[in-house]
Formats: C-alpha cells, structure tokens, sequence
C-alpha cells in the first residue's frame, strides 16, 4: 500500500510487508527520486532548465499520482507521472525487489515544443543494452554499488528513447520529438530494483518485458 502524508505533498512510500520503497517527488523543480538504499533511480530535466514544480499528489488504488502542470513561460512543457507497482511471482518481488511501472504523460502549450525527461540510474562500471524478440533498445541494466537495476522499454517507447553517453551510469531521454500544443504524449518504462544487488536471471526478465509488451497500454 502506499503511505502519504496529507502535510507533506512529495514524499511517499510504497509498502509491502515490512517492505518500504521510498518516492521523493521535488516542488522546487528537481524532479522525482525513487531511492533503493543509498541510491536513486530519478527522472530530471534533460538540461540546465527545472522541470515543473510538483502541485498535487493523491493515491488512486495501487496507483501513485504526481502532476506537474506547466505554468506561465517558466517550463516548455507540463507532465504528470503515475508510479505502479508490478507483481512478478517469477522475480519474486516482495522485500528487497521490487517492478515500478512509471508512466510519464506530457503536454504543453507551446506551438513549438520537442519536450524530454530524463531517466538516470547510479553510476556504475556495468551498464548493458541488449535486445528482446527482435527489439532493439529494449531491455537496460545498471548494476549500482549497492543496488542492481533494469529498465524495460515497451514496443512504443523503445523506438522513441534515446541513451545519453556519460561517464558512469546509465541516462535514457524520454520522448524527444515535436510535441503538437494539446496532445498528450505517454511513456510507461517498468524499473526492476533489487536493492541487494543480486543478480537477475536474463529469461526471467524476458518473461517481464513479453508481459511488458503484451499489457494495455493506459488510457489516463
């Protein structure tokens, strides 16, 4: 379940058992943060620019809801993120692992407007792209210094995601194409964490990205 603070807008917690995944989402346009330990998974701006300021927060069943609205000329572009945990009996995860479904949805209100976000995982010397049932750019692993880490990208984003070359860790840019004022542009990358670092078994992520591209995609 997820636990918020009606006081606190931008800091939540996914709990299972004993289990607590922390969520840090920022209101002073530094984006979202999803921590495993002493690492962080976080979604920021793809340059010098802040993202919009967080303005609401409410749960929703299983569901997390943050939103990002555009305001004024200070942002290019509005988002809202939904954050969902996914159950996988294969992967096992409950405790230290754990499948988030982050679904980013952006609009804006500018005729000209090619809006990114970026997704980063820690630093790390092994950080690996392989492919899944002829996808290219599907499947991304990230071993951090504490926690292992993969992204998954569906049929529909993968072909629109493009990886930063830095030095350490792994930076994919969301979206990245023209974005036409009133259209709603959505991206539903799924995070595996095992914040123990144990390793995965490559079938078993397979098996994850295939229920990746085989669920529906969301309507809101």
């Amino acid at each position: 379940m997820w636990l918020i603070a009606p006081n606190r807008i931008g800091i939540a917690a996914w709990q299972t058992d004993d289990s607590v995944w922390r969520i840090e989402a920022s209101n002073r346009g530094d984006g979202v943060r999803i921590w495993a330990g002493q690492e962080s998974l976080s979604l920021i701006s793809s340059d010098a620019t802040e993202l919009p300021k967080l303005e609401e927060q409410f749960v929703r069943g299983d569901e997390l809801h943050l939103s990002f609205p555009q305001t004024g000329d200070c942002s290019e572009f509005g988002f809202e993120l939904v954050i969902r945990p996914v159950r996988s009996e294969s992967l096992g995860t409950d405790g230290d692992r754990v499948i988030f479904e982050l679904i980013v949805s952006i609009e804006t209100t500018r005729l000209n407007a090619h809006p990114t976000i970026d997704l980063c995982i820690p630093g790390s010397e092994s950080v690996a792209c392989r492919d899944v049932n002829g996808m290219s750019n599907a499947i991304h692993h990230a071993n951090g210094a504490s926690a292992n880490w993969v992204v998954l990208l569906s049929p529909q984003d993968a072909p629109f995601t493009s990886t930063i070359d830095q030095s350490e860790g792994l930076r994919l840019r969301l979206f990245g194409e023209f974005l036409e004022k009133g259209v709603i542009r959505r991206a539903r990358p799924r995070v595996i964490i095992d914040r123990k670092g144990q390793q995965f078994d490559e079938n078993m992520i397979d098996e994850a990205w295939n229920a990746l591209a085989h669920s529906p995609i969301p309507l809101n």
